[in-house]
């Protein structure tokens, strides 16, 4: 390296004219033999590097409005409590929310396991299938069973109960619960005499 004569600039040496003042430089002719080249210029890497974190930030920013993006979005997943459930730990379930609901509005019932096909057969509450469930009370006012049915209607499809009858003594009517799998339990429409 050398610099300019004229204005002082550091050169290298193969520049014919000096780029700041324009001033015709003297170069070195290279001899046969010698070991001197003059150095060549390099290529400046900053650029490519900038490049590419923008490529980078640029895909990172795109993905995120895919379904790659919505997936490191979502936190880890929520599982269903139900998923776990046993349908005899459902059943367990269904019957004590029954009674704790009776007694919240203060009422007695007889809950009994039946079998399906509306025989009324008593049936055995570990029985691995379908099962149908009659509630036999007395209450103060008909409006008062949604209270009672409305919490267990979740666990019905994982206790495979299809049908659930509330028979109230008082108003003398009866209200069926049909369980279709996939589906909350309907709601009867209107409450059927005796």
């Amino acid at each position: 390296m050398h610099d300019c004569p004229a204005c002082r600039v550091p050169l290298h040496g193969w520049e014919e004219v000096c780029p700041s003042c324009g001033t015709k430089q003297y170069v070195r002719k290279r001899m046969p033999g010698s070991q001197f080249k003059p150095q060549e210029p390099g290529v400046n890497v900053v650029p490519f590097v900038i490049a590419f974190f923008c490529i980078v930030i640029f895909i990172v920013g795109a993905a995120s409005n895919t379904w790659i993006g919505q997936l490191m979005k979502q936190g880890p997943r929520q599982e269903d409590p139900l998923e776990k459930m046993t349908f005899m730990e459902a059943r367990t379930l269904i019957e004590s929310e029954l009674n704790k609901g009776l007694s919240a509005v203060g009422a007695k019932g007889k809950i009994q396991w039946v079998t399906p096909g509306g025989e009324n057969k008593p049936a055995d509450i570990n029985v691995d299938g379908p099962i149908e469930m009659t509630v036999d009370t007395s209450l103060s006012a008909p409006e008062l069973r949604k209270q009672i049915v409305d919490p267990i209607k979740p666990y019905m499809e994982k206790a495979r109960l299809g049908t659930l009858t509330v028979t109230d003594a008082r108003s003398h009517a009866t209200w069926t619960y049909n369980m279709t799998p996939g589906l909350s339990p309907s709601e009867p429409d209107a409450a059927s005499g005796p």
